[in-house]
Order: structure tokens, then sequence, then C-alpha cells
């Protein structure tokens, strides 16, 4: 039936249902299958409970060894999968996205792909590659009072509803009114638009999905998954939601650097006061895209004897002073922070901490701003702040659904912080898809209550791409950093000794 197909014989300690589930779980994480044919009443109803509880897909049917004729029935049951309605509770990480999210703050991540002109993108591959991100198809049910969230299939939903195409001859206006629709989660969690049409020649495809599905990590993964190149890539593996216990990722280097996160976390106060700051009156953005020289930026940080992702960070400050937008010496940014482990590099879904930064944003040159950001920076990430925030996460995800959404309201907003920004590693190389070269790729942040502004920035090929994304209303501003921040690439580039 399946011609050179690899088979894998896992034994289970037999248990009740919700154990039993954990330890296959754990199996199916180690080893990934395509399908999944069980040999014990107690591994069936383990299957069961992973398909009620954390969204297991996989095509699975069981089979008593005794009845020799039972197996080709079971075979083909793996073959022609009877269609069930999975669902997942929303773990702690993904849940706090779906409970901050208000009708004009929408918490959804994406991405905008620009290709070179040749082979022009189609809705059915745009499609595919959308259905790569685990959970991508499905929907959110709302939370009560004494129900968490929880992702649900849709039965026989195809990717491509979810994906339209447009002429447009304006990459910017197109990622503006793209973004600026916000996701229905009660219907669907992902959309993507294909852009044909543009000036130049080019073509794009735009890709959101809601925060509480995927972080950024996520996205790049799923998304260089299904390259042409993805088998040369080595991280660029499809993520999988995690069927087995996780565990507490803030947990893993001990207490002591957690307790020592947990006090710099309670130190920080209040965040000072920036002219993004306010309430967000509607779901309208307009996003600032710009590439900035990698090499440059590189040698830059060299010079500057810091990191290139500290000096982008840097360089985001000396742009907010230079422009006229600091009102006072400090800017605080949050910044997402990984906490992967080995065995979590491929899963699905958020797993960061976060890192408070006070930029300075006072007069001083670029190099000593570079400097500073990075010592604040290292301080934080070295002392178990990322880990600390993440166990704040997983704990408030213990609470009743009413509670946890009222305290995650109260943790992610403005009072703590002035944006998210974030500045993440990608491929080096050229990237083709379906032969077309995918030369860019800009990381979407949605805005947190109370703010106007995120960015993100992202290794591409020779590029770092960087994408403000701002309240419809602060357009000038976003422009006026991004250009301000190619401009002082380049005068850091013709400073360098040749």
């Amino acid at each position: 039936m399946w011609p050179g197909a690899g088979v894998t014989a896992r034994t289970v300690p037999p248990g009740a249902p919700g154990p039993t589930g954990r330890r296959l779980g754990g199996v199916l994480d180690e080893d990934r299958p395509d399908l999944v044919l069980s040999t014990h009443p107690a591994t069936t109803a383990g299957l069961d409970w992973l398909r009620r509880r954390r969204g297991l897909d996989l095509p699975a049917a069981s089979w008593d060894p005794g009845d020799e004729d039972g197996l080709a029935r079971a075979l083909h049951r793996l073959a022609f999968p009877e269609v069930r309605t999975a669902t997942r509770r929303l773990p702690a990480a993904d849940a706090l996205f779906a409970h901050v999210e208000t009708p004009a703050v929408p918490q959804q991540v994406g991405t905008v792909l620009v290709f070179e002109p040749g082979p022009t993108p189609t809705v059915d591959q745009a499609a595919t590659m959308l259905a790569t991100v685990p959970g991508a198809l499905g929907r959110f049910s709302s939370a009560t009072a004494c129900r968490a969230t929880h992702w649900c299939a849709v039965p026989d939903r195809q990717a491509s509803e979810l994906v339209d195409a447009v002429v447009a001859p304006d990459l910017s206006r197109a990622v503006d009114a793209f973004f600026s629709a916000p996701l229905q989660p009660a219907h669907s969690v992902a959309a993507a638009r294909v852009v044909t049409g543009l000036a130049d020649g080019r073509s794009a495809v735009l890709v959101k999905l809601h925060h509480a599905l995927a972080d950024g990590m996520t996205v790049l993964q799923a998304l260089l998954s299904d390259t042409d190149d993805a088998a040369r890539l080595s991280w660029a593996s499809r993520p999988a939601w995690p069927m087995g216990g996780v565990g507490v990722p803030g947990l893993r280097g001990g207490l002591r650097p957690v307790l020592s996160g947990l006090a710099r976390l309670a130190a920080a106060g209040r965040a000072p006061h920036a002219v993004t700051d306010g309430e967000v009156p509607h779901a309208g953005r307009h996003h600032a895209l710009v590439l900035l020289p990698g090499r440059a930026v590189r040698s830059a940080a060299r010079a500057a004897d810091v990191g290139a992702a500290e000096f982008v960070l840097a360089l985001f400050g000396q742009a907010w002073h230079d422009v006229g937008a600091a009102g006072g010496g400090r800017f605080r940014l949050m910044v997402p922070w990984s906490v992967r482990g080995t065995d979590s590099l491929r899963l699905a879904g958020n797993h960061t901490g976060a890192v408070s930064v006070d930029l300075p944003v006072d007069r001083m040159d670029l190099p000593r701003r570079a400097r500073l950001v990075a010592t604040a920076l290292r301080s934080r990430t070295d002392t178990g702040v990322p880990e600390a925030g993440n166990l704040v996460v997983q704990a408030l995800g213990a609470l009743p659904p009413a509670l946890h959404r009222a305290l995650a309201r109260r943790v992610y907003r403005r009072d703590w912080f002035n944006a998210v920004g974030t500045v993440m590693p990608g491929p080096r190389r050229e990237v083709r898809w379906h032969d077309a070269v995918m030369s860019e790729a800009y990381p979407v942040l949605p805005l947190a209550p109370g703010t106007g502004l995120a960015w993100g920035a992202l290794t591409w090929g020779p590029w770092i791409t960087v994408c403000v994304t701002v309240r419809a209303d602060l357009a000038p501003l976003a422009d006026s950093l991004t250009d301000r921040m190619t401009s002082l690439v380049a005068d850091s580039a013709v400073r360098e000794p040749s």
C-alpha cells in the first residue's frame, strides 16, 4: 500500500487515557510519524485523548494482533481516514494573545514575502505554504468563565479558502490593506494573499496568523519548510504541535536564575511615556518596510564591539532620537526572547519569554548607544529574565479562564513597555520557492494594547529586513524612522576604514 514506507514499533506502558496519552505524545514528538497503528486498547484510548486535548490530527487506526483479517481493515482506515474533529486547549503562552486581543488591537503576526520578476506565485502554492503552519486551517472557540479558549479543527476546510489574489501596483498600500483587516478567530485564524502587478514587475505573498497560533520562529520555520531549498536549510523543518509534555521552559536552568530574573522583572517598574502611547482607536495600520545591508550592519556592530542584533536595537534607538520622537531619555522596548531548548526547536506555538530594555534615546553617538544597549540586554538575558517572564505566563495559565484573562490584560499593555521589537535570525543564502527568487521577507508584528508601534527585523540573504508597524495616524513617524535607520547604516559604512 505504501511502497518503501518505514515502520517503527514503539512500546508505551498502558494506563489511564491521560497518562498514556502523555507518554504516547512524547513518542510522537520524537518519531514524528505520518500514520499511527495502535495494537492495544490503552494506546487507542491515549490517541483519542490526544485528539480531544492536544489537537492530534494524524491518521490513526487500531488493530488486535489476534485478528489476522483485521489488519487489512486497519490499514484501509489509515489509507482512507475518517474525518474526526480535533480540539486543543491553548497552552498558557498561546492563550495570552487570545486574551489581550480586542477589535482595535488584533493579535496577528505575519510576513511579507517579495519575489523577483519571473515565476508568479499562485493561490494554490500560497495555500500549500499556509497549511504548513500547524492549526492554520482551524478556528478558536471563545473562552467562558469556566472553559479556556480552544483551537478547533474545521472539517473539510481547504487551505485555498483562506487565500485570495489581488492586482496592485503599490506594495506598501497592499500590505497596509491586508494587515489592517483583522482575522476573525471564531471563523479562521490564518489568511494569505497573492499580490501581482507591482510596478517593478515583482510579486508578493502576504501571510497573517493569529499570534495565539504561532511565534515568529514557528512562522519562519513553517514557511521555509515549503521552499525549494528546505532540505539544505538545517532549521527549515516543518514545526509540529507538541503532543507530549514540554515541561516549564523557565525552570530548565534551575531555580536560582529564575529567582534572579523575577527580581529584575519586579524592579523594572512602569515604562516611561512615549509619543506613540495611547488608546488604539481601530485596526487600521501602516507598515514601513526597509532593507538594511547586512554586511554594513555587521561591520558597524563589530566596530562598536556588539552583536548585530544589539546594533539593530540601538539603531532604532538612534533613529527614535534623531527624528525628534524622544520626549525623555528612555524608551522601553519589550524584546521577545526564545526559551526553546533542544527538545522544542521544532515545536509550533509560542515558546518565548520577554526582556524589557530601556533604550537610551537622549543625545549620544551610535557606537556608545550600541554598547549601552548591549550591556542592558545582556544584563537581563544572562540573569534569567526571559525564563522568569515565561514562568509568569505559565503560572497565569493555571488560573481559571476569567482570572487568567483579566491578569493577562494587566500584564501585556502599555504600562510596562512602549513597544514590542525583535531581531530574528534567518537564512543568509538565496531562497527559492517554486523556482521564484524570494528576495525579501519582512516580519510583521502586532501592536500591544495602549501602544502605537511595534517592529521586527530579520536576516534575509544579504539584507536585514525591517518592518515598523504603527497606528495609521502615525504613518509619517514610521516612514521617518525607517528612512533614518537606512541613512545611519550608510553613514556607518562611510566611516569604516577602506
